[in-house]
């Protein structure tokens, strides 16, 4: 199977979240990000690299503002990330609601990311 559009999407917002755990941002605490959260981010983020492709600075300033807007900071998705590495049995229950809002496409790429980090942590 060839390679879609879509891919590159998913392989462009998967990128995005684990630069999250590099980039710090000044947004105030919050209570612990959840899977239903955390999937609404990914979603508003895939809009984000979308429409701001070809403007990067641009992409940094409605980044930030997604994230003020939503509550989030970068310590909480440092420590969703980690408790998912701690607790790998939890990514079935992200990807199945990664499933039911994107589709297959998004399960795959989700399972190649989990095996991909998993690889990484060896």
């Amino acid at each position: 199977m060839g390679f879609s559009l879509w891919d590159s999407v998913m392989k462009k917002v998967l990128l995005w979240c684990l630069l999250l755990s590099v980039i710090g941002c000044a947004i105030t605490s919050t209570p612990e990000l959840s899977d239903k959260k955390f999937i609404e981010l990914f979603a508003d983020a895939m809009e984000l690299h979308r429409r701001y492709a070809l403007a990067p600075d641009s992409l940094l300033v409605e980044r930030k503002k997604l994230f003020k807007r939503q509550g989030i900071t970068q310590a909480d998705i440092e420590k969703f990330l980690k408790d998912r590495r701690d607790h790998p049995e939890k990514w079935d229950a992200l990807i199945a609601l990664i499933q039911q809002r994107f589709g297959e496409n998004a399960e795959r790429e989700m399972k190649a990311f989990q095996k991909t980090k998993k690889k990484d942590e060896r």
